[in-house]
């Protein structure tokens, strides 16, 4: 950003950064500031979510909300959860309220609305019901005027795809986009991006497709490993040169990730010492693993 700014290559408020948590944005915006001496006023440094809201509080009328939307937080979805199952005699039991959360809020990550997930869903008992509670949760939310966290992400991409005056109006603004932690993205994350960038096609992403955690939640480690697919005329740079770890943890970790069947290749190295080596523990649970670790950090303390 630095550089862009520097260059004369756009204007603070023709960039686009992305980050992952609130924290990382905030920090993000304090080295900005520090770095740039004519200040980042117009520059949106945010995390997808904040994004989105920003978008939405907008434009939300053309998706049918108000601009004053309620945001539910974990609470509110299950609080409303719990009122469908009244409503369609479901049992807390059978059905975990958790569990029907969860297939909602993957569904909604890879852009799967209600409609779609019962026909895709359509011969299984289980998923038929997730699905009728899908179906009622958007119409209560949309009645509510709210969205839940996952909503705002999926109604950020709508917002784009469905309007092109809005979508143009952005694309033309952002010059360049800039995100991280690229390998943690999921579908409608990928796609706000990819319109975003379409105008100009100056996109800069951060990220390590061996540290890709968060696959639960929707995360696809295919988004990064297509980006020089879909981006023909990308410059890739690997940053291997490791600065805080010692040799021989870098060679154990090389040793691990090696074994992952979808990656880039890339060998961390470093010019530190080698450094003790490195111990394993087979845990019986995760209780055992963290007694361990705790114990470990006491250990060293006391050693001062």
């Amino acid at each position: 950003i630095g550089y862009i700014l520097e260059e004369g290559l756009a204007e603070p408020y023709q960039i686009l950064a992305i980050t992952f948590t609130n924290k990382a944005a905030g920090e993000m915006r304090e080295r900005l500031r520090a770095l740039l001496p004519g200040g980042i006023r117009g520059m949106w440094v945010s995390t997808f979510h904040a994004l989105c809201v920003r978008m939405l509080r907008r434009d939300a009328e053309r998706l049918g909300y108000t601009r004053g939307f309620t945001i539910y937080d974990d609470d509110d979805q299950k609080r409303l959860i719990k009122e469908i199952y009244s409503e369609l005699d479901i049992s807390t039991q059978t059905f975990p309220v958790n569990m029907v959360r969860s297939r909602i809020s993957a569904a909604k990550n890879d852009l799967v609305d209600a409609q779609a997930y019962a026909r895709l869903h359509s011969s299984s008992p289980v998923d038929k019901k997730v699905a009728a509670v899908y179906a009622r949760y958007t119409e209560r939310l949309l009645r509510a005027d709210a969205m839940d966290f996952d909503d705002l992400l999926v109604n950020g991409y709508r917002l784009l795809a469905e309007h092109e005056d809005v979508r143009c109006g952005y694309q033309l603004r952002f010059r360049y986009v800039l995100v991280d932690e690229y390998q943690d993205t999921n579908r409608a994350q990928y796609e706000i991006t990819r319109m975003l960038a379409e105008e100009y096609r100056n996109i800069m992403v951060v990220g390590d497709d061996d540290q890709s955690i968060y696959s639960w939640r929707g995360a696809d480690i295919q988004i990064i490993l297509n980006f020089e697919k879909e981006y023909a005329d990308a410059h890739t740079v690997k940053l291997e040169q490791n600065y805080r770890s010692t040799k021989n943890i870098l060679d154990a970790a090389n040793g691990i990730i090696q074994n992952n069947v979808k990656r880039k290749a890339k060998r961390l190295f470093t010019d530190g010492a080698e450094g003790e080596k490195v111990e394993y523990y087979c845990a019986s649970d995760e209780r055992d693993e963290g007694r361990f670790i705790a114990g470990g950090i006491e250990k060293y303390h006391e050693q001062g």
